[in-house]
């Protein structure tokens, strides 16, 4: 009977968890005001058994209001934390009996834009705590022609086939000797003569001490592919890697004659590059592919980077990505010659490295799960799973040796690891952990050590909301217990470079989105303030900013942080706070959406005396979506960002990186640029250069991170090294239009013909996306483009998929109806199809 009771409960727990299945739909999606949409949830009990009055349904979403109306009795959807949101009752949700369907209606302000926005996380709680997810859940996908119609009134670029057609027109398949060598362009690159395959020849790598580690990462990289049978009838290869003082720092030359290669380079970094553009000309395969041929093209190339910046901004803390993925970007930052990558590694959603002498902050911290209070750990935000153990986005956390490796690795590579510990807002899962080391103290009866580290307070009434809907995410900036705090991670942290004989030089506070309305009824801050009658309420940012900038400079480190660190308000207006201008705090100015007025606040931070990292939201943040797609997954709340929104960006010119609005209006540079802040030329100085930035609340794992960023960080990569694109220094609009569309069509076949096929084979292969075909009927025949010039379109006349095997479009094709198009990847990989009534 003991063994009998188990398999039992067992058996009546899982016929629990299947019990409820639940359907979404969109009723209503209105894009002019009011901007609403109204949806439908249907939940079905598919169990045996009736389900007690007083359920409650959890889910996640970031894409509904916090005041979601419920127009069916007598439900309601309740507010949590962020994303969380409970359906319950009023006062208790009914009965649900066996066999029955419950049609829940709410309206929620904003339109309705991805499939990916719909409810997602299904946790059914039952009226005695007990909770499963719910995993049969379909939601009724709109289609981009049902999404074109409900946004007709609306000038939203939505990406038909003849829309795509039109943005690709005036691109043309290129011969291979009229591409760059590699990506990122070179300054100067020039071939000599025809490109030699040479077979079982003979090869050495020779480099001064002072470029050992990029002599034998070349001589690995080289091993791992080229294993001749050596003839010694063949005149050896030669590779020398040589230093050459007159050389930029960070600047290369590669001279191939024959069988003779020489890599010049000023310092270890210009080496570094220089070794990596000389792989960079190998064949796509040539590091997982054995071959006793070796590839030498006869070139001339001259190289050095447009800014001292090149930055890689990856947040882990709202989904988490394991150390094996943060390798293998560093491997990518530094083949495309990106010198800094940026670690957010706490956030609200979570705390991702283990900090010695305060291990609450990853015990609970790190860890996402379901519970009715969030005690144990936090909530499962972005629908990371009901158990914390099988949560693989939502929980997770580098050790101190995981950290000490990736620093080593990254320092391998000449790239500088920047921490980044969001203050004193984005801070809540730092404020529950040390809550949880308090309670845990204070029962302990070590009051003295319980409230030494504590980030909030006793009976703080202040009334505030995030820009990610938190409340209780600030940390009190009124008592020396968060400053003790600070300092402790900030001493711990920097113990974790020394001991790997890496240098920390800068850190990064985070200091953006503090919400109106903290420390207003904050005990603490109001007896704080009556002892320093100096400083006002509104002052305290200020003020929490001069104590950590303190703190990081008693420690020699330089502080950095986003735009808002180094703004003021105005009346209304936000502007650059000129009080803090002269401590070279590095200001990473983002909030730049297309239409909205603060594009220019880059070279306003500038101009006022700081050095600034350009990282526009509208070109350089890789969590938007690609298009107006609804099956395109990704935020929109800066517009849609593709490889070409960030390759036409023009930093020192920013007016000129837009075309269009945010809403699809038109975009003017003459108009724009009257208006537009102009560069100093000490404004000029302070651009110190640009970052790439990947937020994660939509990215659930490794692959999709893979797919945000491929290929659109390849845009990117080419402004951060090339600096202004050589167009926008045309005379006239109408030039700069056209040289534009020249210098797009050659970069656009260097990603088909050269990038992408690297991509799919380097450090195992990275998932990227593949363009979805234009395609255009004019005089009952087809015609056809891609993006990428280089990659291949297939089609079927059909109905049927197009695979490997289906026929390539060449020329227009007459119009039958019900033909599919495809775009294939030269290793056979395809992007989703276009079928035409």
């Amino acid at each position: 009977m003991n063994k009998v009771l188990p398999l039992l409960l067992l058996f009546l727990y899982t016929q629990s968890w299947a019990q409820v299945n639940a359907k979404w739909e969109i009723l209503e999606n209105k894009f002019e005001n009011p901007e609403f949409h109204r949806a439908k949830l249907t939940l079905s009990n598919t169990g045996s058994s009736d389900l007690d009055a007083g359920w409650k349904l959890y889910f996640n979403s970031v894409f509904i209001s916090v005041n979601t109306q419920v127009q069916t009795e007598p439900f309601q959807i309740r507010h949590l934390q962020g994303d969380f949101f409970v359906l319950e009752g009023k006062n208790s949700s009914p009965v649900f009996k066996r066999g029955e369907e419950i049609s829940i209606t709410y309206q929620s302000r904003g339109p309705y834009l991805k499939n990916s926005y719909a409810p997602e996380g299904l946790i059914f709680q039952n009226a005695d705590g007990t909770h499963f997810e719910i995993k049969e859940y379909q939601v009724e996908a709109i289609s981009l022609d049902q999404f074109r119609e409900m946004a007709a009134s609306t000038p939203l670029p939505i990406p038909t086939a003849a829309r795509i057609y039109s943005q690709n027109e005036g691109l043309s398949l290129l011969p291979k000797e009229q591409l760059p060598p590699f990506l990122p362009t070179p300054k100067s690159w020039k071939y000599t003569g025809e490109t030699l395959k040479i077979k079982n020849a003979g090869l050495a790598v020779v480099g001064i001490p002072e470029f050992e580690e990029a002599s034998k990462f070349l001589l690995l990289a080289i091993k791992q592919g080229y294993k001749p049978t050596v003839n010694r009838a063949e005149a050896p290869i030669q590779i020398r890697i040589v230093k050459s003082s007159e050389l930029p720092v960070e600047g290369y030359k590669i001279s191939i004659a024959k069988r003779l290669v020489f890599i010049s380079a000023s310092s270890p970094k210009g080496a570094m590059y220089g070794v990596q553009s000389f792989l960079a000309m190998m064949p796509a395969d040539f590091s997982i592919r054995i071959t006793d041929e070796f590839i030498l093209p006869q070139v001339e190339i001259e190289d050095y980077p447009a800014y001292s910046y090149r930055g890689f901004f990856l947040d882990v803390a709202r989904n988490f990505q394991p150390k094996s993925q943060i390798l293998k970007l560093l491997d990518l930052m530094s083949i495309y010659k990106l010198n800094v990558f940026h670690f957010n590694l706490a956030n609200d959603e979570g705390w991702r490295l283990q900090i010695p002498g305060l291990p609450e902050l990853t015990e609970f911290g790190s860890k996402r799960g379901f519970s009715e209070d969030e005690s144990d750990f936090l909530w499962p935000y972005y629908a990371s799973g009901a158990d914390p153990k099988k949560s693989q986005a939502g929980s997770g956390f580098y050790t101190v040796s995981d950290f000490q490796e990736i620093l080593a690795y990254a320092k391998g590579f000449q790239i500088e690891v920047i921490p980044e510990f969001g203050v004193p807002a984005h801070s809540r899962a730092a404020i529950l952990a040390m809550e949880s080391r308090y309670s845990k103290l204070l029962k302990a009866g070590k009051t003295s050590e319980a409230l030494q580290y504590r980030l909030a307070e006793d009976d703080d009434q202040s009334k505030y909301l995030s820009a990610q809907n938190f409340r209780g995410n600030t940390v009190c900036v009124c008592q020396e217990s968060t400053y003790a705090f600070y300092e402790k991670l900030v001493l711990e942290v920097k113990a974790m470079y020394q001991n790997t004989g890496v240098e920390l030089k800068n850190w990064h506070t985070g200091g953006d989105e503090v919400p109106s309305g903290v420390w207003t009824a904050s005990p603490t801050c109001k007896d704080f303030l009556a002892k320093n009658p100096d400083i006002k309420l509104e002052d305290l940012n200020d003020y929490f900013r001069s104590r950590a900038a303190s703190i990081l400079k008693k420690n020699g480190l330089e502080m950095g942080g986003w735009e808002e660190i180094g703004q003021t308000h105005s009346g209304n207006s936000v502007v650059p706070n000129t009080k803090f201008a002269d401590q070279n705090w590095r200001l990473y100015a983002w909030n730049a959406v297309a239409g909205w007025g603060g594009e220019d606040m880059a070279y306003r931070l500038a101009n006022a005396g700081y050095p600034v990292v350009i990282c526009s939201s509208a070109n350089f943040y890789f969590d938007l979506a690609y298009d107006w797609d609804p099956n395109e997954r990704g935020h929109t709340w800066s517009g849609v960002t593709d490889m070409y929104q960030a390759w036409k960006t023009v930093p020192g010119k920013l007016y000129l990186s837009h075309d269009q609005t945010i809403e699809g209006k038109e975009w003017s540079w003459a108009s724009v640029q009257a208006s537009f802040t102009k560069l100093s030329l000490e404004g000029k100085k302070n651009i110190i250069g640009v970052s790439g930035q990947l937020w994660t609340e939509t990215v659930k794992s490794p692959e999709m991170l893979e797919y945000y960023l491929f290929p659109k960080m390849l845009g990117y990569i080419e402004r951060a090294w090339v600096g202004d694109p050589a167009w926008s220094n045309a005379e006239s609009e109408e030039e700069m239009k056209t040289k534009r569309l020249e210098e797009w069509n050659i970069f656009a076949n260097l990603i088909g013909q050269k990038e992408i096929p690297r991509l799919e084979k380097l450090r195992g292969g990275f998932n990227h996306r593949i363009p979805k075909s234009g395609v255009m009927i004019k005089d009952g025949m087809i015609y056809a483009n891609v993006q990428t010039p280089g990659l291949v379109i297939r089609y079927t006349q059909d109905g049927s998929e197009p695979i490997e095997s289906s026929a390539i479009y060449s020329n227009p094709i007459p119009h039958k109806g019900g033909e599919k198009f495809r775009v294939f990847t030269p290793s056979g990989n395809a992007g989703a199809s276009i079928i035409l009534d």
